[in-house]
């Protein structure tokens, strides 16, 4: 359902209360992020839907969120599971050397001239990330640090990598 116009964000986890509160785990690096936005996309029947934010807050590690037309606990129940994404336009400016994890999930990772594999998912650790890359039957978990990630190239979908047989062999 992801096209190149959206960001997806969030993912509705269930309800809070019985005012049609949504209770969402943000998939974004800052949680605050979600106080910028005025409307959000949620995922229906394989189409995005939009909303409007009418009031939000930060509870535990989540984020609970009033929405416009959203006023019972039904209402909220209808959403549960789906994600939340935000035109590409609302998207954050990034820092040389960032990028979007959904941006870099495929692409596919060469140490040296070998191809490893695909950047297949992205930990989050609170500190440094790892990167999760499959390649047949092997799975290499490495930081996602620039002396192991040279180059990330998102137009080329390729990341130039040299990672030692070390880590490799974790």
């Amino acid at each position: 359902m992801k096209n190149d116009n959206t960001m997806i964000i969030g993912r509705i986890l269930g309800v809070h209360g019985i005012k049609g509160e949504i209770k969402v785990l943000p998939l974004t690096d800052d949680p605050e992020r979600f106080f910028d936005l005025d409307t959000i996309k949620i995922s229906k029947d394989k189409n995005w839907v939009d909303y409007t934010i009418t009031g939000q807050r930060l509870h535990k590690n989540n984020v609970i969120i009033f929405l416009e037309g959203i006023k019972t606990r039904n209402d909220a129940e209808a959403l549960m599971g789906q994600l939340i994404a935000i035109d590409r336009t609302q998207a954050v400016e990034l820092h040389e050397d960032e990028f979007f994890i959904e941006d870099i999930l495929g692409l596919s990772v060469y140490n040296g001239d070998e191809l490893l594999g695909k950047l297949t998912d992205v930990m989050q650790t609170g500190g440094i990330d790892v990167y999760i890359i499959t390649g047949g039957k092997k799975t290499y978990c490495v930081p996602a640090r620039k002396i192991y990630f040279e180059d990330v190239n998102v137009e080329d979908r390729r990341i130039k990598a040299n990672i030692p047989q070390e880590i490799l062999e974790l």
